[in-house]
C-alpha cells in the first residue's frame, strides 16, 4: 500500500468489459497518474483525461485509451471514477492471443472423414 492510502473500494463493469475480461483488481491503490489519483490529491481538473488502459485493467494485453472522469466528495472521503474507452468500444482481442485459445482446447484438424463407431464388436 503507498503512503497515501488512497485505494478503490468498489468497481461496477459493463456486460462488454466482463465479456472482454477486463478486471479490475479489488481494493486497487489508486494508479500513478491517472485523473483519480491527481483530485485525490488536491487537483483541480475541468475535463475528462485519456489513460491508457492497462493502469487500470489487470493482465489487459489489448491495448487501447480510457477516457476517465472523475468526482471526489470530500464530505464522504469517496472519489467517483467512469471510464469508458475513447472510441466507445472495447478493443478487440490480438489474433495471436485468439490462435492460442484454439490450440489450447486440442482439437483434432479436419480431414473429411467422419469416425463412426463400428457394429463389429457388438455382440
Amino acid at each position: 500500500m503507498r503512503p497515501d492510502g488512497f485505494r478503490l473500494g468498489h468497481a461496477s463493469r459493463s456486460n462488454a468489459l466482463k465479456d472482454a475480461y477486463a478486471w479490475i483488481t479489488p481494493r486497487l491503490d489508486l494508479p500513478r497518474g491517472s485523473l483519480s489519483e491527481k483530485i485525490r490529491s488536491g487537483a483541480t481538473v475541468e475535463a475528462p483525461e485519456k489513460v491508457d488502459a492497462d493502469i487500470w485493467f489487470a493482465d489487459w494485453e489489448r491495448g487501447g485509451i480510457l477516457l476517465e472522469e472523475a468526482k471526489h466528495f470530500s464530505q464522504w472521503d469517496q472519489t467517483l471514477t467512469l471510464l469508458s474507452f475513447e472510441n466507445g468500444e472495447v478493443p478487440p482481442q490480438k489474433k495471436e492471443e485468439a490462435r492460442g485459445d484454439e490450440e489450447e482446447l486440442g482439437l483434432e484438424e479436419l480431414d473429411g472423414n467422419l469416425r463412426w463407431p463400428s457394429k463389429k464388436r457388438r455382440r
